[in-house]
């Protein structure tokens, strides 16, 4: 690993990074106060180690890169100096190329490859030949991303082990959401710990992945509740399992309703929730996205309520 890259990695460690939603007007134009309101909340609770911008929960693949500019740059207005990264689309190597030179000058810190489709295909030198592509055209490291689209990936683990060898790459978040493929990960990487941090992606088995030895998070989960999220994993790394499993018995409700089917609706649940909470003004999604039911919405209610998060 590049030397001036390791206080990052290290700082990563131990902490949770929240995937943030991006919240939009009715005309789906960025929100810049409610998102200045969300970012500066999160931004106060101790744990949370870094924001990643313009991933999934994002609507990264939604989202144009001039709007996602905006995002890196409004994020870090209102952060108050905890660390800014951003995730970096385009379905060609040349367009990812692209779009990174312009979110490394509009200030972050780090950038997240969102996975392309035709990795689909289980080519490992396609990945490895779009990361290089985007190392090399910048000098802001980069956190890979495993993705399981909620279902099997067709990569080898082995693509993901040589990506955490390489100098710019200071960690690897785990998003299999499959418990066999994220154990298997765990292995094949354990000669190289020291090289990464993992970080757990999997927003419905935390406590499993930490357990079994992530070293931090990166969850669009923890838009919602951050600090049950950063008590849960420190508990784990403390050992007091007893803790940690009364954590997931207290937000199982709202897990389950988070990431029922159909999953990617966690972006609606996400933004409904932070509405009711009065941090956004609108639950927009970007189209096809659809807002959530009214039976939908009295249930989050409910579960919100119960824990207190109203």
């Amino acid at each position: 690993m590049r030397e001036d890259f390791r206080e990052l990695k290290e700082e990563l460690d131990g902490g949770v990074v929240p995937a943030t939603v991006t919240p939009l007007t009715p005309e789906y134009e960025i929100a810049v106060e409610d998102l200045h309101r969300h970012i500066e909340q999160l931004s106060r609770v101790d744990g949370l180690v870094g924001l990643m911008a313009n991933a999934h929960s994002g609507e990264a693949g939604m989202t144009p890169t001039d709007e996602k500019v905006t995002v890196v740059e409004e994020t870090i207005a209102a952060a108050d100096g905890v660390r800014v990264f951003s995730g970096v689309g385009g379905e060609s190597t040349t367009m990812a190329v692209e779009e990174a030179k312009a979110l490394e000058a509009a200030g972050a810190e780090a950038l997240m490859p969102v996975p392309i489709a035709v990795q689909s295909n289980g080519d490992p030198q396609i990945i490895w030949d779009h990361y290089r592509g985007i190392a090399d055209a910048v000098d802001i490291p980069l956190i890979a991303f495993q993705f399981g689209n909620y279902g099997n990936i067709n990569l080898p683990v082995g693509t993901f082990v040589e990506l955490c060898t390489w100098d710019e790459v200071i960690a690897l978040k785990d998003a299999s959401w499959t418990y066999p493929r994220y154990e298997e990960t765990v292995r094949a990487l354990d000669p190289i710990r020291d090289q990464f941090t993992l970080l757990n992606g999997n927003d419905t088995f935390m406590y499993h992945a930490y357990h079994l030895g992530a070293d931090g998070a990166l969850i669009g989960y923890a838009n919602i509740v951050p600090e049950m999220h950063v008590e849960k994993l420190r508990a784990v790394h403390a050992g007091d399992l007893d803790r940690a499993r009364a954590l997931r018995r207290e937000m199982i409700d709202l897990t389950n309703f988070v990431w029922k089917e159909p999953v990617p609706r966690y972006r609606q649940r996400t933004k409904a929730a932070l509405q009711m909470q009065g941090v956004f003004e609108h639950d927009t999604c970007r189209p096809p996205q659809q807002p959530l039911p009214a039976s939908e919405k009295d249930e989050l209610r409910n579960i919100l309520q119960d824990l207190g998060e109203l």
